[in-house]
């Protein structure tokens, strides 16, 4: 890492309470996609979250808010990489979208309260198929069996590479 880049950061005062502010930060992870929260800490207003990217190990959204009157919030927010350190413009892009989402996100839950996200997970009780069910049409059959073919000749095929190879060397 040769030109090492500081971590981007933004402060903000908006006309809100710092509760109604604090609740907005701490739920960010409901209105972004990709985002997780990491951890608090309730007497410094702070916040830490992570943001996946692609082919990259992602970044980290540190968010604290400050009190500066009873309606009125100051808000910081800092991207920084999860591991290393910002040494291209492509990382500094994709940050500045990060701060800018999460600001997002902070507006959204203020104006339109946390969004309801509901569970993923199935309550139908899941039985194992065999492999051929009986409701099975000819076709998904013939389909089966073909997959089935397709991978025994390419593991016959990458075999019979090998030993080629190796008479050849």
């Amino acid at each position: 890492m040769f030109g090492v880049i500081p971590n981007p950061k933004k402060t903000i005062t908006i006309d809100f309470p710092i509760e109604q502010v604090k609740v907005a930060a701490r739920n960010i992870d409901k209105a972004m996609k990709f985002c997780h929260f990491r951890e608090e800490n309730d007497m410094f207003n702070s916040y830490k979250f992570s943001r996946s990217e692609f082919l990259s190990m992602g970044a980290l959204i540190n968010i604290n808010l400050n009190s500066i009157s009873e309606n009125k919030t100051q808000v910081d927010i800092e991207i920084s990489r999860q591991i290393g350190a910002f040494d291209e413009w492509v990382e500094i892009t994709k940050a500045g979208r990060h701060m800018e989402e999460a600001f997002n996100a902070m507006s959204s839950i203020i104006k339109n309260g946390v969004p309801k996200v509901e569970p993923v997970i199935k309550t139908e009780k899941c039985e194992p198929t065999p492999f051929f069910q009986e409701s099975a049409t000819p076709l998904q059959k013939v389909g089966a069996i073909t997959a089935i073919v397709l991978v025994i000749a390419a593991i016959l095929g990458v075999c019979y590479f090998i030993i080629k190879l190796a008479s050849i060397i």
